[in-house]
């Protein structure tokens, strides 16, 4: 397990940037909840994407997706994704690398607009998602063809980075393919001004799950979603890196909000 190096700079900012909301329940989305023996609760479920830079460098893990043009699970739109990169100075055809942590629609709908952006996915998540689209086997998905013409864009003009193993993508930036929520899931670890940082997305959406490895409901592998929970709380030990959920809303009470109107969806994870 390797640690990001840092460059010759200093750590990147990290910023989280909510796009949407809303409030479900703890048995709804956690795996077998019932069998825990915990009382039910509403969880504030916050659709988020992160942007890091440093030194004129913006790199991206996730997009958002248009909210206004398709409901899916009933999502409350906040700030659409150009609008958020706005409030941060941020033209989407200047971000240099989009880490797409897997490939349904809420963290790859907005791709389209990065054109001169990298675009770094799990192995797995491109064969598992890409054999589908080609079989027209998409309905009933989390994704739809749409939202994977970019990948295929991106393949076809030598942007599209696979990633099958632990990978330093960017001095500081670390991924790693663990599985469990979609097959090539990505956890990735960043270092901040501040310190390391876990970015969970989709391999921990709640703190809920991280305290007590609980498995969300919505998985293609179980044995390999418990662990990469297993795998993130021992990468935060071995790395003294602070691990952030990727759709608790309770994370914006536990980290400063940026100052100003981008404080509105803006948190500064670093």
């Amino acid at each position: 397990m390797t640690t990001p190096s840092g460059g010759d700079d200093a750590g990147f900012e990290v910023l989280q940037v909510k796009y949407a909301e809303r409030v479900t329940q703890k048995s709804v989305v956690l795996h077998d909840y019932a069998s825990y023996g915990q009382p039910d609760g509403d969880l504030h479920m916050e659709y988020n994407f992160w942007v890091m830079r440093r030194a004129g460098e913006v790199i991206l893990l996730d997009t958002g997706y248009d909210v206004a043009a398709r409901d899916w699970l009933g999502e409350i739109g906040v700030k659409p994704t150009p609008e958020g990169l706005a409030l941060l100075g941020v033209d989407p055809l200047d971000v240099t690398m989009v880490i797409t942590s897997h490939f349904h629609y809420d963290h790859i709908g907005y791709l389209r607009l990065f054109d001169n952006a990298q675009v770094v996915s799990g192995k797995s998540e491109y064969d598992y998602w890409f054999a589908k689209w080609q079989k027209d086997d998409l309905e009933g998905e989390f994704t739809i063809a749409e939202h994977l013409e970019p990948v295929k864009k991106a393949e076809e003009e030598g942007r599209l980075r696979l990633i099958s193993e632990e990978t330093e993508v960017r001095p500081g930036i670390t991924v790693y393919p663990v599985g469990g929520h979609c097959p090539g899931e990505l956890l990735t670890l960043v270092r901040s001004r501040s310190g390391l940082r876990v970015l969970a997305a989709d391999a921990a959406h709640f703190y809920e799950q991280i305290e007590n490895e609980w498995p969300f409901f919505a998985h293609t592998d179980l044995d390999e979603m418990r662990g990469a929970l297993s795998f993130i709380n021992e990468l935060s030990r071995e790395t003294g890196a602070v691990v952030v959920p990727g759709h608790d809303g309770r994370v914006r009470a536990k980290f400063p909000l940026m100052d100003g109107a981008a404080g509105e969806v803006v948190t500064v994870l670093g």
